[in-house]
Parts: structure tokens; sequence; C-alpha cells
């Protein structure tokens, strides 16, 4: 196997279990904001009033404990974190990358965790249905990198599966679906311009080399804590009961040190084989999530939404070897 090979199948490897990180973390999500039966046994979930400087709360807290652990694994996962990091502000335009990347994603979050909070189960995921196709798009036309007609056959596939899995008319809507929708849409171009963004500071700029995924990660990670937590002066007061802060702040460190792993493994995909297939192997997300919350929740799984599953697994799994294959 030759060394470009092995790099691209690391980088899809990586992906995917990133997508199964971001998968169950976003069944954690729900739990915050609607009560669900787990494995159908067991009450749990509908802590917390689906509100807006409730939804920057959160993103907040998992920010911070995500920034913290991941500061306190860096001797271990890359020793010169902290020197690259002091090193940063002589390079400008990687810096200037690096910060608009931590903002792309603040909102992207935001808009994110809200739609999650608004919406029945096939709108949340349809949030994750928008931005692999932004994020080809804008690879197209930032960087040139045109998609091989393979790959648009396969993302049509893909879409046209997610879209399948998304339709299901037994879910009841959980708050303000216009408000979901519109967050959803957000969301997707927030997350699809952080991969264009995230790829100019992971695989760098002539005459500067990127950033390692390690420090790349904790720099977004501490802005976008940041950036919540200065949100948070301008936003209405929580609404989050004392009783409940126990097991809010359980199922936000599970799901911050979820989301900690999921987004080093894409980052560091996004490095090795770039943002565009990257986003198109990220589109397994919302099928994962579907199977979690069927599994999980016991949400019921529609013909139509099985049906898409299959699409978006062959999708994903045709992706990966054709291309292994170009190279």
């Amino acid at each position: 196997m030759t060394p470009l090979r092995s790099t691209k199948l690391w980088g899809i490897g990586l992906v995917l279990l990133s997508a199964l990180g971001l998968s169950i973390q976003n069944v954690v999500l729900r739990l915050f904001f609607t009560e669900s039966q787990l494995f159908g046994q067991i009450p749990f979930g509908g802590f917390v009033t689906p509100r807006l400087s409730n939804v920057v709360l959160l993103l907040a807290i998992r920010m911070s404990v995500m920034t913290l652990l991941l500061a306190g694994l860096t001797p271990w996962l890359y020793p010169k974190t902290f020197r690259v990091l002091s090193a940063l502000p002589k390079t400008p335009k990687l810096l200037g990358s690096v910060v608009a990347s931590g903002v792309c994603l603040f909102f992207g979050l935001v808009l994110l965790y809200t739609a999650l909070s608004q919406v029945a189960t096939g709108v949340a995921i349809a949030t994750f249905f928008i931005y692999p196709a932004i994020t080809v798009l804008l690879a197209w036309l930032f960087f040139r990198q045109a998609p091989p007609n393979y790959q648009l056959w396969l993302m049509g596939v893909i879409f046209i599966g997610v879209v399948l899995t998304s339709l299901n008319p037994s879910a009841t809507p959980a708050g303000n679906p216009l408000l979901g929708g519109i967050c959803a849409l957000g969301a997707g171009l927030g997350l699809g311009l952080y991969g264009i963004v995230a790829e100019l500071s992971l695989k760098g700029q002539p005459p500067h080399s990127g950033l390692h995924p390690v420090p790349f990660s904790l720099c977004i990670f501490t802005l976008v804590a940041i950036l919540a937590s200065l949100m948070l002066l301008f936003l209405q007061e929580t609404t989050i009961a004392p009783m409940v802060w126990p097991p809010v702040l359980g199922m936000t460190l599970f799901s911050a040190i979820l989301t900690l792993m999921a987004y080093v493994l894409n980052n560091s995909g996004i490095g090795l084989i770039g943002a565009s297939l990257t986003a198109l192997l990220s589109a397994s997300a919302p099928v994962l999530t579907a199977l979690f919350a069927w599994w999980i929740l016991q949400e019921e799984l529609q013909q139509q939404q099985i049906i898409g599953i299959g699409l978006v697994t062959v999708g994903v799994a045709m992706l990966s070897l054709k291309s292994r294959k170009s190279d």
C-alpha cells in the first residue's frame, strides 16, 4: 500500500469514528430538552427548557470542559502543543484562519443546539444534511477542488438517503418547527464554512505549514467557550432548576468527552483527506443518530427511514472504496 493511499485510509477511518461519536452525543443532547424512555424502560431527560440562554449555557459548559480535558491530555497527545501556540501570533494569516474557524464553529453550534431543542428527530437529523453539500461547493469555489463524477453521484445517493432518514411523520415537534428549520439551515452554513477554514488552518498556507490537530482543536474549543460565555452576558437569565444540575452536569461531562474525541478525530481527518471528502463521509452521522435514537430512545423507524439508512450505508461504503482506489 502506497503512503498516500495509507494516509487517505487513515483519514477515512478517523472521520467515520468521529461521526460515530457525534451521533451518540446528538442523542445525549436531545435528552437535555426532551424526556424519553431509555431502552423502553427508564424515563429520563427533559431537564432543560429549550431557550437560547440555556442552549448557550450548555455550550459554554461543554466547551470549557472539553478545553480543560484536552489541555490536560496534550503532554501525551502532542507535547509541543503550547510551544506551537505561543508561536502562533508570529503567523497572522494562520492565526486569522484559526480564529475564523472558531467563530464559524461557535455560530454553527449555537444554531445546531437551538435546532435540536426545537424540532423533532427528523428535522434535527436534516440539520446535518446541509453542511456536506455546502462544504463541497465551497471547496470547489475556494480550493478549486472539483469533485470527481463518482463523488457527485455518490453524494446524491447519500443525500437522498439522509432525506429519507429525516422523514418521520409519527414524530411530534418539540418546540417551534419554523425556528428549528431556520436554525438548521444556519447551522449547515456555519459548519460548512468551518470545514473550509479549518482546512486552511490544518493544511497551512505557503510559506507556513499547518497546525497539528491537537493545538488547533485546543484553540477553537477555547475560543468557542469564551464566545459562549460572553454571549451569556447579553442574554436573559437561565432557567435551569437547582435539583436537575447533577444529571445535567453528568450528561455534560459525558457528552464533552465524546465531542472532544469526535472533533479531534474530525480535525485529523480534515488534515489528511481535506474538508470536502470529510464532509461527505460525515453525512453518515445523521443515519447513525437515527439508529442510536431507535436503540436508546426507542424512537420508531419508519420504512422510508430504513431505506434511507441503507442508501447512506452503501453510499459511504462506496465513497470510501472509490477514494482508496483513486490514489
